[in-house]
């Protein structure tokens, strides 16, 4: 789980001297249909202050309140993801999520988990999210877009912003959803300005100085503040001289600081000042390394008890921050005046975020100061395991652009991490440049030769991936023997991958056992690491090889059992949903399979896992085909081409292509068929096991009526197919067979009839229902055959009777009427029948009649349950 500041996340203290400004609570008042809070406004206009006192005000008035104090930092989706779901287990303090949530939670799975807590505890909830324009990754606008989407009547989301958030605000505006706080609404009144004179000089400006006031700042509150912390002329007169001499535009606030502030400190405190800027956060003990002093926690205190620019950050932990604009003013006339003293005070920031076991803030510091050496040393060290087992990519790739040219280069293992950074987002041309300048680094330096050869095994690890991703799947197999024959001294997360690249080679040659014996050592060695994405990507392998081998009762047990341990569906786990669709699928269990699929989508998407969509939506396809959505299944292979195209693999593009021309020939477009066809006999891609591509293959010169040619090909994919154990592959192929010797020689041919036998016996004990059902006619036949000749003739019949009840499967969604769809987005809010009925104008009667339909369609047997499993096949919002 990442390091979490509690600071961030609890709701700020009001400070000593605060201004209560009534009139902005009273105008934000919380209504039913206002859900969203915007207050925005350029810098320094107390929106931020404004926020901690609404805060408070809602408290009082039993109102839930999360608070989350956004920076930099918080852009890594994985990072957001935690302090989202930690800011609100603060606000729901008898709370306890299941273990490892936060950990490991994708981004809009805490969305849903947010959005399921408010909804189940009813109270008014209000989350504050401040200095949301420092966020810009995509990912964290789209949740808080579904955030504000489904937000439940009883929650409301409230925004601090120096610029508008990408969240469809037209939209809601024209809904009437959005209040708005804006520049106007946040400028001090004249009374508001005398009673911070009051709090802050000890007496009343005259009217007269109030319009200097505020023909000066035009009610900016930073301004104001600047202006009381010069508390060196508390007469009038001399106060109105002083404010005659400058103007407050914010080009010119520095000059004013340093003339009317900083210059009148005392040195000792200017010293402090200056050695503690760097710091996002002042706490006693960091401000006393920083300083040298013993007395800086003594200091820290009397300046937050005197100062308007020091800001506590809790109300039990002495920890404060500086105003932004004095810490600006302070960083850049230390960075100007003092820049070796700026770097150095970056460096001890560094080494006592490091003994604090604070990385990522660390390399934050150590590249501020531009100690590139020692931040690379960080990532490679400390960083670069555990915020790849907590999926925080995006992280480590942000600190990519930081590192200059020259200092990387003094880092192979740096350039190495970065190309596999590079892997894991789909960007293999850039993963490919760092592994080649890594190793060329490598080449050229002196580095002790155990050093070399573990740079070296961990290269030849990376350059297999690629290679095998390429389908260059010989070389793959090469590169790796290189890499193990060098991985003596390779420890943790690199030797994990060697072993799981191993099993991935040979799953890709269809070799079973030779794959599941690499994918077993990959598995153990993970669990040892506690990695838990390396976990799951053996046992998603493992759950793969169990297909090939045609066992699809160990596939769903496994799958299930892990889908049962996690409360909370994480990013990763949609690798595991697949297999488990996979096997939903062929049992004919389409709802079920297209529910799982849709799950598995959204959260590759929100994980940005794009080697899981390309073959989601492959799968999502044949369930639409099933369906009989036609339109659908082209949509879905056109995104499975989409998905895939950042991998640049020709391997996935003449599978695409197979599953494209398969579910072509099931749709009677034989011209789709045979240009894949074409298109695949003349590819150059060898060295990999290409069943399902030779299955389509043969069913296309079946189409043609060339079944010589097809059984040619079928009955050297049977024999290799047997002999690797891929008896998945072996029953299809028996069943193509089958096909083909009764298109020569009619339905009772001997050697038919044994094809069509061994096919029954393979699937029958694992429930196989699909493959028959869509390869049509030709299949009904054979199994009639197989009847009459008594061959397993009940599990025969029963797929004739599928066939023969075979109609278009409705998703539930389809069967509920509109207004069913209106009660049961009310059941799910918790509304009572009678609730239900004045809000849709309609009898208690016909209430009760909707939901006994919308019980019987989600075969359902109460309220809860209609609602989990409306969730579940996405008729409602998770």
């Amino acid at each position: 789980m990442p390091f979490l500041l509690r600071t961030k996340i609890e709701i700020p203290p009001i400070p000593g001297r605060h201004v209560y400004r009534e009139r902005l609570a009273l105008q934000t008042r919380l209504t039913a249909d206002q859900q969203l809070v915007l207050v925005s406004a350029p810098a320094g206009f107390g929106k931020s202050s404004f926020l901690i006192e609404w805060a408070h005000h809602l408290q009082q008035n039993d109102t839930r309140v999360a608070w989350y104090a956004l920076d930099e930092g918080d852009n890594d989706p994985a990072r957001f993801a935690a302090y989202l779901v930690t800011a609100c287990r603060i606000a729901y303090q008898d709370w306890q999520p299941a273990d490892g949530l936060p950990d490991q939670m994708g981004l809009q799975d805490a969305i849903g988990t947010l959005i399921n807590r408010v909804t189940e505890d009813g109270t008014p909830f209000v989350f504050i999210l401040d200095d949301y324009h420092l966020i810009t990754e995509p990912q964290v606008h789209e949740a808080l877009t579904l955030l504000a989407e489904y937000m439940p009547p009883n929650m409301h989301l409230a925004i601090g912003t120096r610029a508008d958030p990408p969240l469809q605000l037209a939209r809601m505006r024209a809904q009437g959803k959005v209040h708005e706080v804006r520049m106007g609404d946040l400028r001090f009144s004249d009374e508001e300005i005398s009673a911070w004179f009051q709090l802050t000089l000890g007496w009343m400006p005259a009217k007269h100085l109030l319009a200097q006031l505020d023909d000066l700042t035009e009610g900016w509150a930073a301004a104001l503040a600047l202006i009381m912390m010069s508390r060196q002329s508390p007469d009038p007169t001399q106060f109105e001289n002083q404010l005659a001499r400058y103007s407050l535009a914010q080009r010119h606030i520095f000059d004013y600081l340093m003339q009317e502030i900083f210059e009148q400190l005392p040195d000792e405190t200017q010293s402090f000042l200056l050695d503690t800027c760097v710091l996002s956060r002042l706490h006693p003990q960091v401000c006393g390394v920083l300083t040298g002093d013993s007395n800086a926690p003594l200091l820290l205190n009397q300046l937050a008890s005197q100062s308007l620019f020091v800001i506590p950050l809790s109300n039990t932990e002495p920890i404060y921050r500086y105003h932004h604009l004095f810490e600006q003013f302070l960083c850049q006339y230390l960075h100007i005046q003092r820049p070796q003293h700026f770097y150095r005070q970056h460096r001890l920031a560094a080494d006592w975020y490091v003994g604090q076991e604070r990385y990522v803030e660390a390399i934050g510091h150590a590249l501020n100061a531009q100690d590139y050496d020692y931040a690379a040393k960080l990532i490679e060290e400390n960083a670069w395991q555990p915020l790849t087992a907590r999926g925080e990519i995006a992280t480590i790739m942000n600190w990519l652009p930081r590192i200059p040219d020259n200092a990387l280069d003094q880092h192979p293992r740096l350039c190495l991490y970065f190309s596999r950074g590079f892997y894991l987002i789909g960007e293999f041309p850039r993963s490919e440049e760092f592994l080649n300048r890594a190793v060329k680094l490598v080449e050229q330096s002196d580095l002790p030769d155990k050093e070399k050869r573990i740079l070296h095994a961990i290269a030849c690890n990376y350059r297999a991936t690629l290679a095998a991703y390429q389908g260059d799947v010989e070389s793959g197999i090469r590169w790796n023997e290189q890499a193990n024959d060098l991985a003596e001294d390779v420890t943790g997360l690199d030797r994990v991958r060697i072993a799981n690249t191993e099993g991935f080679l040979r799953y890709l040659i269809g070799d079973v056992n030779l794959a599941r014996q690499a994918y077993k050592a990959a598995f153990e060695l993970a669990q040892d690491m506690n990695h838990h994405y390396l976990t799951l990507d053996a046992q998603y392998y493992l759950s793969q090889l169990d297909l090939l081998a045609g066992d699809l009762q160990s596939v769903q047990d496994r799958c299930e059992a892990i889908l049962a341990l996690q409360t909370t569906k994480i990013g990763p786990m949609c690798i595991v949903m697949l297999p488990l669709a996979f096997v939903y699928h062929q049992r004919n269990q389409i709802v079920q399979a297209e529910a799982l699929l849709r799950e598995a989508i959204a959260l590759a998407r929100r994980a940005n896992i794009p080697d899981a969509l390309w073959w989601a939506h492959l799968l999502l396809a044949e369930v639409m085909w099933a369906r009989g959505q036609v339109e659908d299944v082209r949509a879905c292979i056109e995104q499975a081409k989409s998905d895939s195209q950042s991998f640049a693999s020709p391997m996935m593009a003449i599978h695409i292509g197979a599953a494209e021309a398969s579910l072509a020939l099931q749709m009677g477009d034989l011209d789709t068929a045979n240009a894949w066809a074409q298109t695949y006999e003349d590819s150059e891609l060898s060295f990999y096991y290409s069943d399902q591509e030779n299955l389509t293959l043969t069913r296309i010169y079946l189409a043609r009526g060339d079944a010589a040619t097809a059984l040619e090909i079928v009955n050297d994919l049977i024999d290799d197919a047997r002999n690797a154990g891929r008896m998945s592959s072996v029953m299809m192929g028996e069943l193509v067979r089958a096909m083909a010797h009764q298109q020569q020689s009619g339905p009772g041919d001997p050697a038919s009839v044994s094809a069509i036998a061994t096919a029954l016996e393979l699937a029958q004990p694992q429930g196989v229902v699909r493959i028959f059902l869509d390869f049509g006619q030709p299949v009904q036949r054979l199994l009639q055959t197989a009847i009459a000749q008594g061959i397993h003739s009940d599990y025969a019949q029963s797929l004739l009777d599928t066939m023969a009840d075979a109609h278009t499967i409705q998703h539930p969604a389809d069967t509920l009427t509109d207004r069913e769809l209106e009660v049961l987005a009310l059941i799910a809010q918790g509304a009572s029948n009678q609730d239900i009925a004045d809000g849709l104008f309609i009898s208690l009667g016909t209430v009760k009649s909707h939901i006994h339909h919308i019980m019987n369609k989600l075969d359902a047997q109460n309220r809860t349950e209609a609602v989990t499993k409306a969730r579940s096949l996405h008729i409602l919002p998770a």
